[in-house]
Protein backbone atom coordinates (compact mmCIF):
# COMPACT_ATOMS: atom_id res chain seq x y z
CA UNK A 1 0.00 0.00 0.00
CA UNK A 2 1.02 3.59 -0.57
CA UNK A 3 2.43 4.86 2.71
CA UNK A 4 2.43 8.60 2.00
CA UNK A 5 -0.24 9.65 4.49
CA UNK A 6 -0.65 12.67 6.69
CA UNK A 7 -0.02 11.23 10.19
CA UNK A 8 -2.15 13.85 11.96
CA UNK A 9 -5.09 13.21 9.65
CA UNK A 10 -4.81 9.43 9.58
CA UNK A 11 -4.34 9.30 13.35
CA UNK A 12 -7.54 11.25 13.96
CA UNK A 13 -9.48 9.17 11.42
CA UNK A 14 -8.28 5.95 13.03
CA UNK A 15 -9.34 7.21 16.47
CA UNK A 16 -12.83 8.16 15.25
CA UNK A 17 -13.24 4.87 13.39
CA UNK A 18 -12.03 2.75 16.31
CA UNK A 19 -14.35 4.47 18.78
CA UNK A 20 -17.37 4.03 16.52
CA UNK A 21 -16.69 0.41 15.59
CA UNK A 22 -16.18 -0.43 19.26
CA UNK A 23 -19.74 0.74 19.92
CA UNK A 24 -20.96 -1.70 17.27
CA UNK A 25 -18.90 -4.63 18.54
CA UNK A 26 -21.84 -6.36 20.24
CA UNK A 27 -24.03 -6.25 17.13
CA UNK A 28 -23.51 -8.29 13.98
CA UNK A 29 -23.96 -6.31 10.80
CA UNK A 30 -23.81 -9.46 8.70
CA UNK A 31 -26.56 -8.69 6.26
CA UNK A 32 -27.11 -9.04 2.54
CA UNK A 33 -28.89 -6.28 0.64
CA UNK A 34 -30.20 -6.87 -2.83
CA UNK A 35 -32.17 -4.81 -5.30
CA UNK A 36 -33.26 -5.29 -8.88
CA UNK A 37 -33.55 -2.43 -11.33
CA UNK A 38 -34.70 -2.64 -14.91
CA UNK A 39 -33.97 -0.81 -18.10
CA UNK A 40 -35.26 -1.52 -21.56
CA UNK A 41 -32.84 -4.33 -22.34
CA UNK A 42 -31.74 -5.97 -19.09
CA UNK A 43 -32.10 -6.24 -15.31
CA UNK A 44 -29.41 -5.05 -12.92
CA UNK A 45 -29.07 -7.05 -9.72
CA UNK A 46 -27.10 -5.35 -6.95
CA UNK A 47 -25.88 -7.42 -4.01
CA UNK A 48 -23.88 -6.18 -1.02
CA UNK A 49 -22.24 -9.05 0.82
CA UNK A 50 -21.02 -8.82 4.45
CA UNK A 51 -17.34 -9.67 4.24
CA UNK A 52 -14.55 -8.65 6.63
CA UNK A 53 -14.47 -5.10 5.28
CA UNK A 54 -11.96 -2.76 3.70
CA UNK A 55 -8.39 -3.52 4.78
CA UNK A 56 -7.47 0.16 4.52
CA UNK A 57 -10.30 1.12 6.88
CA UNK A 58 -9.21 -1.60 9.32
CA UNK A 59 -5.55 -0.59 9.16
CA UNK A 60 -3.67 1.62 11.59
CA UNK A 61 -4.21 4.48 9.11
CA UNK A 62 -7.99 4.39 9.68
CA UNK A 63 -9.20 4.38 6.09
CA UNK A 64 -10.71 7.18 3.99
CA UNK A 65 -12.00 10.30 5.71
CA UNK A 66 -15.52 10.09 4.22
CA UNK A 67 -16.20 6.36 3.97
CA UNK A 68 -18.28 4.49 6.54
CA UNK A 69 -19.04 1.34 4.56
CA UNK A 70 -16.92 -0.66 6.97
CA UNK A 71 -19.83 -0.23 9.39
CA UNK A 72 -21.90 -2.63 7.29
CA UNK A 73 -19.30 -5.40 7.24
CA UNK A 74 -19.27 -8.43 9.51
CA UNK A 75 -18.73 -7.59 13.17
CA UNK A 76 -18.03 -11.25 13.95
CA UNK A 77 -14.73 -11.42 12.04
CA UNK A 78 -16.19 -14.47 10.30
CA UNK A 79 -17.41 -14.18 6.73
CA UNK A 80 -20.83 -15.91 6.44
CA UNK A 81 -19.86 -17.81 3.28
CA UNK A 82 -22.73 -20.31 3.45
CA UNK A 83 -25.39 -17.60 3.76
CA UNK A 84 -23.83 -15.56 0.98
CA UNK A 85 -23.94 -18.59 -1.33
CA UNK A 86 -27.54 -19.33 -0.39
CA UNK A 87 -28.57 -15.75 -1.12
CA UNK A 88 -26.78 -15.78 -4.45
CA UNK A 89 -28.45 -19.05 -5.41
CA UNK A 90 -31.81 -17.52 -4.55
CA UNK A 91 -31.15 -14.33 -6.52
CA UNK A 92 -29.36 -15.52 -9.63
CA UNK A 93 -30.11 -19.25 -9.97
CA UNK A 94 -33.63 -19.91 -8.66
CA UNK A 95 -35.22 -16.55 -9.53
CA UNK A 96 -36.67 -16.26 -13.01
CA UNK A 97 -35.86 -13.20 -15.11
CA UNK A 98 -37.25 -12.31 -18.50
CA UNK A 99 -34.14 -10.39 -19.55
CA UNK A 100 -30.34 -10.76 -19.37
CA UNK A 101 -28.70 -9.82 -16.07
CA UNK A 102 -26.02 -7.36 -15.07
CA UNK A 103 -24.71 -8.48 -11.65
CA UNK A 104 -23.17 -5.95 -9.26
CA UNK A 105 -21.45 -7.42 -6.20
CA UNK A 106 -20.20 -4.98 -3.58
CA UNK A 107 -18.43 -5.97 -0.39
CA UNK A 108 -17.59 -2.65 1.31
CA UNK A 109 -13.96 -3.31 0.44
CA UNK A 110 -11.97 -4.76 -2.46
CA UNK A 111 -13.19 -7.81 -4.36
CA UNK A 112 -9.61 -8.93 -5.03
CA UNK A 113 -8.40 -8.48 -1.45
CA UNK A 114 -7.86 -12.06 -0.24
CA UNK A 115 -8.47 -11.08 3.40
CA UNK A 116 -11.85 -9.58 2.48
CA UNK A 117 -13.09 -11.94 -0.24
CA UNK A 118 -11.21 -15.24 0.17
CA UNK A 119 -10.28 -17.16 -2.97
CA UNK A 120 -12.79 -19.94 -2.21
CA UNK A 121 -15.70 -17.51 -1.83
CA UNK A 122 -14.72 -15.75 -5.04
CA UNK A 123 -14.55 -19.14 -6.78
CA UNK A 124 -18.01 -20.07 -5.47
CA UNK A 125 -19.40 -16.77 -6.74
CA UNK A 126 -17.92 -17.36 -10.20
CA UNK A 127 -19.36 -20.90 -10.27
CA UNK A 128 -22.83 -19.55 -9.55
CA UNK A 129 -22.45 -16.84 -12.18
CA UNK A 130 -21.58 -19.45 -14.79
CA UNK A 131 -24.49 -21.64 -13.67
CA UNK A 132 -26.94 -18.79 -14.12
CA UNK A 133 -26.67 -18.64 -17.87
CA UNK A 134 -28.30 -15.18 -17.91
CA UNK A 135 -25.51 -12.92 -16.65
CA UNK A 136 -23.68 -10.91 -19.31
CA UNK A 137 -21.64 -8.63 -17.04
CA UNK A 138 -20.14 -8.78 -13.55
CA UNK A 139 -19.35 -5.48 -11.82
CA UNK A 140 -17.18 -5.34 -8.69
CA UNK A 141 -15.01 -2.78 -6.89
CA UNK A 142 -11.34 -2.76 -5.94
CA UNK A 143 -8.71 -0.36 -4.68
CA UNK A 144 -5.78 0.23 -7.08
CA UNK A 145 -3.28 -1.40 -4.71
CA UNK A 146 -5.21 -4.68 -4.69
CA UNK A 147 -5.54 -4.59 -8.47
CA UNK A 148 -1.77 -4.34 -8.80
CA UNK A 149 -1.21 -7.05 -6.18
CA UNK A 150 -4.06 -9.26 -7.38
CA UNK A 151 -3.24 -9.67 -11.07
CA UNK A 152 -3.25 -13.46 -10.82
CA UNK A 153 -6.71 -13.48 -9.22
CA UNK A 154 -8.02 -10.98 -11.78
CA UNK A 155 -6.71 -12.98 -14.71
CA UNK A 156 -8.16 -16.17 -13.26
CA UNK A 157 -11.52 -14.40 -12.87
CA UNK A 158 -11.43 -13.24 -16.49
CA UNK A 159 -10.68 -16.78 -17.62
CA UNK A 160 -13.47 -18.24 -15.49
CA UNK A 161 -16.00 -15.68 -16.73
CA UNK A 162 -15.23 -16.54 -20.36
CA UNK A 163 -17.64 -14.44 -22.47
CA UNK A 164 -19.08 -12.60 -19.44
CA UNK A 165 -17.74 -9.04 -19.28
CA UNK A 166 -15.89 -7.91 -16.16
CA UNK A 167 -16.19 -4.32 -14.91
CA UNK A 168 -14.12 -3.03 -11.98
CA UNK A 169 -14.94 0.18 -10.15
CA UNK A 170 -11.96 2.13 -8.83
CA UNK A 171 -12.15 4.98 -6.35
CA UNK A 172 -10.14 7.66 -8.11
CA UNK A 173 -11.95 10.39 -6.10
CA UNK A 174 -9.48 13.15 -7.06
CA UNK A 175 -6.60 13.34 -9.54
CA UNK A 176 -4.67 15.57 -7.12
CA UNK A 177 -2.30 13.56 -4.92
CA UNK A 178 -2.17 16.28 -2.26
CA UNK A 179 -5.96 16.12 -1.90
CA UNK A 180 -5.87 12.32 -1.80
CA UNK A 181 -3.34 12.49 1.03
CA UNK A 182 -4.37 15.52 3.07
CA UNK A 183 -8.16 15.47 2.66
CA UNK A 184 -9.08 11.91 1.70
CA UNK A 185 -6.43 9.86 3.51
CA UNK A 186 -6.82 7.60 0.49
CA UNK A 187 -3.55 5.69 0.80
CA UNK A 188 -3.22 5.46 -2.99
CA UNK A 189 -2.00 7.83 -5.70
CA UNK A 190 -3.05 8.98 -9.15
CA UNK A 191 -0.10 7.03 -10.54
CA UNK A 192 -1.39 3.78 -8.98
CA UNK A 193 -4.83 4.47 -10.42
CA UNK A 194 -3.44 5.06 -13.91
CA UNK A 195 -1.25 1.95 -13.75
CA UNK A 196 -4.27 -0.10 -12.65
CA UNK A 197 -6.42 1.32 -15.45
CA UNK A 198 -3.81 0.53 -18.10
CA UNK A 199 -3.39 -3.01 -16.79
CA UNK A 200 -7.15 -3.67 -16.72
CA UNK A 201 -7.58 -2.31 -20.23
CA UNK A 202 -4.80 -4.61 -21.41
CA UNK A 203 -7.00 -7.47 -20.17
CA UNK A 204 -10.14 -5.98 -21.78
CA UNK A 205 -11.71 -5.20 -18.40
CA UNK A 206 -14.07 -2.22 -18.23
CA UNK A 207 -13.05 0.48 -15.72
CA UNK A 208 -15.55 2.59 -13.80
CA UNK A 209 -13.95 5.57 -12.06
CA UNK A 210 -15.58 7.05 -8.97
CA UNK A 211 -15.13 10.82 -8.67
CA UNK A 212 -16.04 12.46 -5.37
CA UNK A 213 -17.70 15.77 -4.57
CA UNK A 214 -16.67 17.37 -2.07
CA UNK A 215 -13.74 16.40 0.18
CA UNK A 216 -13.46 17.67 3.76
CA UNK A 217 -11.82 21.08 4.20
CA UNK A 218 -13.07 22.18 0.75
CA UNK A 219 -15.63 24.81 -0.08
CA UNK A 220 -18.13 24.50 -2.93
CA UNK A 221 -15.98 26.41 -5.43
CA UNK A 222 -12.86 24.35 -4.72
CA UNK A 223 -14.83 21.10 -4.82
CA UNK A 224 -16.23 21.91 -8.26
CA UNK A 225 -12.83 22.87 -9.65
CA UNK A 226 -11.23 19.68 -8.37
CA UNK A 227 -14.07 17.51 -9.71
CA UNK A 228 -13.86 19.13 -13.17
CA UNK A 229 -10.09 18.58 -13.28
CA UNK A 230 -10.52 14.97 -12.13
CA UNK A 231 -13.24 14.25 -14.70
CA UNK A 232 -10.97 15.65 -17.42
CA UNK A 233 -7.98 13.62 -16.24
CA UNK A 234 -10.02 10.40 -16.01
CA UNK A 235 -11.34 10.95 -19.53
CA UNK A 236 -7.84 11.55 -20.89
CA UNK A 237 -6.57 8.37 -19.23
CA UNK A 238 -9.34 6.43 -20.96
CA UNK A 239 -11.79 5.39 -18.26
CA UNK A 240 -14.87 3.64 -19.65
CA UNK A 241 -17.35 5.02 -17.11
CA UNK A 242 -17.31 8.11 -14.89
CA UNK A 243 -19.38 7.87 -11.71
CA UNK A 244 -19.97 11.25 -10.04
CA UNK A 245 -20.54 10.76 -6.32
CA UNK A 246 -21.50 13.67 -4.05
CA UNK A 247 -20.67 13.19 -0.39
CA UNK A 248 -23.20 11.70 1.99
CA UNK A 249 -22.40 11.89 5.69
CA UNK A 250 -21.72 8.43 7.17
CA UNK A 251 -21.32 7.63 10.85
CA UNK A 252 -17.91 6.89 12.27
CA UNK A 253 -16.05 9.12 9.82
CA UNK A 254 -14.03 12.30 10.01
CA UNK A 255 -16.49 14.08 7.75
CA UNK A 256 -19.31 13.21 10.19
CA UNK A 257 -17.34 14.81 13.03
CA UNK A 258 -16.87 17.96 10.95
CA UNK A 259 -20.54 17.95 9.93
CA UNK A 260 -21.65 17.54 13.54
CA UNK A 261 -19.66 20.67 14.44
CA UNK A 262 -21.10 22.53 11.43
CA UNK A 263 -17.64 22.69 9.86
CA UNK A 264 -18.68 20.78 6.75
CA UNK A 265 -21.74 20.80 4.52
CA UNK A 266 -22.56 18.28 1.75
CA UNK A 267 -22.57 19.74 -1.78
CA UNK A 268 -25.53 21.48 -3.33
CA UNK A 269 -27.56 19.56 -5.89
CA UNK A 270 -26.97 22.53 -8.20
CA UNK A 271 -23.27 21.72 -8.04
CA UNK A 272 -23.97 18.09 -8.90
CA UNK A 273 -26.19 19.05 -11.82
CA UNK A 274 -23.60 21.39 -13.27
CA UNK A 275 -20.87 18.77 -12.91
CA UNK A 276 -22.91 16.21 -14.83
CA UNK A 277 -23.48 18.80 -17.57
CA UNK A 278 -19.76 19.61 -17.68
CA UNK A 279 -18.83 15.90 -17.68
CA UNK A 280 -21.05 15.42 -20.72
CA UNK A 281 -19.10 18.16 -22.49
CA UNK A 282 -15.66 16.99 -21.37
CA UNK A 283 -16.30 13.31 -22.06
CA UNK A 284 -18.97 13.12 -24.81
CA UNK A 285 -18.16 9.48 -25.61
CA UNK A 286 -17.86 8.29 -22.00
CA UNK A 287 -20.77 6.92 -20.00
CA UNK A 288 -21.63 9.23 -17.09
CA UNK A 289 -23.34 7.89 -13.95
CA UNK A 290 -24.74 9.93 -11.06
CA UNK A 291 -27.21 8.56 -8.52
CA UNK A 292 -26.61 10.53 -5.30
CA UNK A 293 -27.06 8.63 -2.04
CA UNK A 294 -29.24 10.40 0.56
CA UNK A 295 -29.98 13.17 -1.94
CA UNK A 296 -32.39 15.78 -0.65
CA UNK A 297 -31.61 14.91 2.96
CA UNK A 298 -29.54 16.87 5.46
CA UNK A 299 -26.69 14.36 5.27
CA UNK A 300 -26.68 14.17 1.47
CA UNK A 301 -26.41 16.58 -1.43
CA UNK A 302 -29.34 18.97 -1.21
CA UNK A 303 -30.63 22.43 -2.03
CA UNK A 304 -33.23 24.42 -0.11
CA UNK A 305 -35.60 21.47 0.28
CA UNK A 306 -38.32 22.86 -1.97
CA UNK A 307 -36.61 22.12 -5.28
CA UNK A 308 -34.61 18.99 -4.40
CA UNK A 309 -36.89 16.49 -6.14
CA UNK A 310 -37.09 18.66 -9.23
CA UNK A 311 -33.31 19.04 -9.46
CA UNK A 312 -32.80 15.31 -8.92
CA UNK A 313 -35.00 14.72 -11.96
CA UNK A 314 -32.87 17.19 -13.90
CA UNK A 315 -29.74 15.31 -12.85
CA UNK A 316 -31.25 12.11 -14.23
CA UNK A 317 -32.08 13.91 -17.46
CA UNK A 318 -28.52 15.22 -17.65
CA UNK A 319 -27.15 11.70 -17.16
CA UNK A 320 -29.30 10.62 -20.10
CA UNK A 321 -27.95 13.62 -22.02
CA UNK A 322 -31.42 15.05 -22.48
CA UNK A 323 -32.07 18.75 -23.00
CA UNK A 324 -32.27 20.82 -19.81
CA UNK A 325 -33.97 24.15 -19.03
CA UNK A 326 -31.90 27.18 -20.01
CA UNK A 327 -32.59 29.25 -16.89
CA UNK A 328 -32.26 27.32 -13.63
CA UNK A 329 -33.12 30.40 -11.56
CA UNK A 330 -36.70 30.06 -12.78
CA UNK A 331 -36.88 26.64 -11.13
CA UNK A 332 -36.06 27.89 -7.62
CA UNK A 333 -34.80 31.10 -6.08
CA UNK A 334 -32.14 29.20 -4.10
CA UNK A 335 -30.22 28.93 -7.38
CA UNK A 336 -29.35 32.61 -6.98
CA UNK A 337 -27.83 31.92 -3.56
CA UNK A 338 -25.82 29.06 -5.05
CA UNK A 339 -24.56 31.35 -7.82
CA UNK A 340 -23.44 33.97 -5.31
CA UNK A 341 -21.57 31.38 -3.25
CA UNK A 342 -19.88 30.08 -6.40
CA UNK A 343 -18.83 33.58 -7.48
CA UNK A 344 -17.93 35.26 -4.21
CA UNK A 345 -14.65 34.92 -2.29
CA UNK A 346 -15.06 32.22 0.33
CA UNK A 347 -14.06 34.57 3.13
CA UNK A 348 -17.38 36.41 2.65
CA UNK A 349 -19.21 33.55 4.34
CA UNK A 350 -18.62 32.04 7.73
CA UNK A 351 -18.71 28.25 7.71
CA UNK A 352 -21.35 28.07 10.41
CA UNK A 353 -23.76 30.06 8.29
CA UNK A 354 -23.52 27.91 5.19
CA UNK A 355 -26.14 25.37 6.19
CA UNK A 356 -28.69 28.18 6.48
CA UNK A 357 -27.90 29.88 3.16
CA UNK A 358 -29.73 27.24 1.16
CA UNK A 359 -33.05 28.11 2.78
CA UNK A 360 -32.81 31.89 2.81
CA UNK A 361 -34.52 34.22 0.39
CA UNK A 362 -32.19 35.21 -2.47
CA UNK A 363 -29.12 37.01 -1.18
CA UNK A 364 -27.91 40.30 -2.57
CA UNK A 365 -24.40 40.55 -3.90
Amino acid sequence: MHNQVNPLLSGRIQEIRHNYLTQLAETSHSKIWSSVSENEHYFTITIVIPTRGCSWALSKNGGCSVCGYINDSSRENVIPVKRIKEELINLIIEAEYSKPLELQIFNSGSFFDETDVPEQLRSDILNLINRSGQIFKLSVECRPDFILKGKKAIENTIKRLSDIKLEIGIGLESSNNAILQDCWNKGTTLEEYETSLKYLHSKEVLVKSYIFIKPPFFNEQEAMRDAIKTISDAQKMGTDIISINPCNIQNGTLVYELFRKDEYQPPWLWTVLHLVKIANEIAPDTRIICDPTAAGKERGAHNCGKCDKIVLKLIKKAVQREKLPENFSEICSCYLNWEIIMNTPWESFRTRNLSRLRKLSPLKE
